[in-house]
């Protein structure tokens, strides 16, 4: 492997273990500040063990709701973090900007419309019902590492609800998935205790290295392109992404939309899920 190898994380909350409720995830509830000090050690936990291996440049990337959750003053490690909302291309941005030689996908969930999946949703719990590219059911942990890949980068680890280890093995075999929390409805998680979760991240976190220097891991890449449905909670939604250049309306609640690349079907994802954050504003219900 060559020198100055840089890694990107990308961190989100729900997938955190710990975090069992909305009071832990929303800023200004009583129980926020304690779901914080929860992501900002499990992902320095991960950082710390990535320097170990040999890596000279992490990036952070807080990707949860405003994307304001890692406590910067408590990170011990010398990653550099990246924090607000919003920005282009949200939980991995940056990813186009340098090369980075690996990814890590902490605290991820299950995509909406699954079952047994604690609070599973993709982009925006109130906007979308479900996306598919490809009629392949997508998660948020799917779409990522298709943008990662557009830019040569592989997925090497996920870590979050036990949920989406199929998904991960289904699309990233090479990736190390390490289950953090087992959703038993979807507003409520069973815990492993939290050292063991710490150990098993730093073990994992050598497994993902060694399978990087094998040269397993690979960019996920789409062949041709994607066919991306995304269907929505409101019809006003569907009819204002609708206007989206290259956007077919197939029923009430669903939008259509051929894209050329990974870069184009998260675009349109964010797109669409911006557009139901401003139908909230326009005809609040």
């Amino acid at each position: 492997m060559s020198v100055g190898l840089k890694a990107y994380i990308s961190v989100d909350l729900e997938g955190i273990p710990g975090v069992a409720g909305l009071l832990q995830l929303i800023p200004g509830q009583p129980l926020y500040g304690e779901a914080r000090r929860l992501i900002t050690l499990i992902v320095d936990s991960v950082a710390e063990e990535l320097y170990k291996c040999g890596f000279e440049h992490i990036v952070i990337a807080d990707s949860h709701g405003y994307m304001t959750n890692v406590i910067y003053t408590e990170l011990k490690t010398s990653a550099w973090l990246l924090q607000g909302f919003p920005r282009p291309f949200s939980m991995v941005h940056g990813l186009e900007k340098e090369k980075y030689d690996a990814a890590l996908f902490i605290g991820y969930h299950a995509p909406a419309g699954s079952s047994e999946a604690y609070l599973s949703h993709t982009m925006s719990s109130s906007t979308i019902q479900r996306v598919y590219v490809n009629g392949e059911l997508a998660s948020e942990y799917y779409l990522n590492a298709l943008y990662a890949g557009e830019y040569g980068v592989p997925v090497v680890m996920v870590a979050g609800d036990e949920a989406l280890r199929e998904h991960v093995k289904k699309h990233t075999p090479w990736a190390v998935f390490i289950p953090l929390k087992k959703g038993v409805a979807w507003s409520a998680s069973l815990n492993p205790p939290l050292r063991e979760i710490v150990q098993k991240l730093k073990e994992s976190v050598k497994e993902a290295w060694n399978v990087l220097k094998s040269g397993k891991a690979r960019p996920l890449k789409l062949a041709n392109g994607a066919e991306v449905l995304v269907e929505v909670k409101r019809e006003i939604v569907a009819e204002l992404a609708s206007l989206i250049p290259g956007a077919e309306r197939v029923d009430a609640f669903t939008v259509k939309f051929k894209a050329k690349d990974a870069v184009d079907v998260l675009r349109f994802v964010e797109l669409v899920t911006f557009l139901g954050a401003a139908a909230k504003v326009l005809l609040p219900r």
